[in-house]
C-alpha cells in the first residue's frame, strides 16, 4: 500500500538493500496495520555514473534519501509519521553506518490504488478491509499462492482480522 523509494549515492550491497527493505517493511507494518505483503520498497541508484535529477537550493545534488508515498487519514497523526522517519533513519544508520541518510520525506499521495487484484483500503481501515477480503486471501492461499499463504499467517499472528 505504501511505496518507498530509496535513492542512494552510497553504493549499497545486495545484503544492505535486502536489510533496508526488510527494516522499512517491518517499521511501516508495525506502526500501522498494513500487512507486509503490501509494503513496497524500490531502490534508485544515483551513484557515480548515474544521472542525478535531484536539486537542492537550485544545485544538482546526489544524496541518500527515502521518499514514502502513503495513504493519508485521520487515524494517522503527524507524530506517527515523525516516528516512522526517525525509525527509518535509525535503521539506515544501523545498516549503512559509513554514510548518513540525508532525508526522509513522507508524502500523503496515495488516494487510491490497486494491488494484488484488490482495491486498497482508506488509511486506518485496514482491519475492516482485511475482514472483508479474508475469504479471498484464504482462497488464494489454499490454491497455492505463497504470498497469500504468508499474509494469511501474518494476519492471524498479528491478530489483524
Amino acid at each position: 500500500m505504501p511505496l518507498y523509494t530509496v535513492s542512494y549515492k552510497t553504493p549499497l550491497s545486495e545484503d544492505q538493500r535486502d536489510a533496508l527493505a526488510a527494516a522499512i517493511t517491518k517499521t511501516h507494518s508495525t506502526l500501522f496495520t498494513t500487512p507486509t505483503l503490501f509494503v513496497n520498497v524500490h531502490f534508485e541508484d544515483v551513484t557515480t555514473g548515474h544521472e542525478s535529477k535531484r536539486y537542492v537550493a537550485g544545485k544538482r545534488k546526489t544524496s541518500n534519501n527515502i521518499v514514502a508515498q502513503v495513504r493519508p487519514g485521520p487515524s494517522r497523526p503527524r507524530s506517527s509519521y515523525d516516528e516512522l522517519c526517525n525509525a527509518i533513519n535509525d535503521e539506515w544508520n544501523r545498516i549503512v553506518p559509513e554514510e548518513k541518510l540525508d532525508a526522509v520525506f513522507v508524502m500523503s499521495s496515495i488516494v487510491a490504488g490497486w494491488e494484488q487484484g484488490l482495491s486498497l483500503p482508506e488509511a486506518g481501515k485496514d482491519k475492516e478491509w482485511i475482514k472483508e477480503n479474508m475469504k479471498e486471501f484464504e482462497r488464494r492461499a489454499d490454491a497455492g499462492d505463497e504470498a497469500m499463504m504468508d499474509m494469511v499467517e501474518e494476519i492471524k499472528k498479528r491478530k489483524l482480522n
